[in-house]
């Protein structure tokens, strides 16, 4: 396409390779500037916030304490490094380290099952008083 595009113009090799001019024009500009057609190597974002050294700290600390939290993590990387972190940048470093936080281990499954509750006394009809037509248990008042 390449090898078109410097014969002819921009449109017609776009036009003969379904392609929009656009990519015709990037093509032509890339190969003058680099000589080649290999893509431009990617542009790092931003760097991270808690740099490889700080990484192997945050795992050499580990080793000593394993009960350390989150936010004890991120003091003790500001109070080394004088650097201070979110605690989701620290947590986001710690998963990519494939640090668990979690403070005890799992149990053991239980060996016995487990017990049943009783079951609560159903009511039946039978076990509840009937009414009775006597006066003493009538809801009308009495006459005084």
């Amino acid at each position: 396409m390449l090898s078109y595009a410097l014969t002819y113009s921009v449109r017609k090799t776009a036009a003969l390779f379904r392609v929009s001019p656009n990519t015709v024009h990037v093509l032509q500009k890339l190969f003058i500037e680099t000589g080649q057609l290999a893509p431009k190597p990617s542009q790092a974002g931003r760097p991270r916030a808690i740099s490889a050294e700080g990484e192997l700290y945050l795992q050499a600390l580990l080793r000593e304490e394993v009960d350390l939290t989150v936010e004890e993590f991120r003091e003790r990387y500001a109070d080394t490094y004088g650097v201070t972190v979110s605690v989701g940048t620290m947590f986001n470093t710690l998963r990519r380290l494939r640090i668990t936080r979690k403070k005890s281990p799992p149990t053991p499954p239980r060996r016995t099952a487990r017990s049943t509750k009783p079951k609560p006394s159903t009511i039946t009809t039978s076990s509840m008083p009937s009414p009775s037509t006597s006066a003493s248990t009538s809801m009308k008042p009495v006459p005084a």
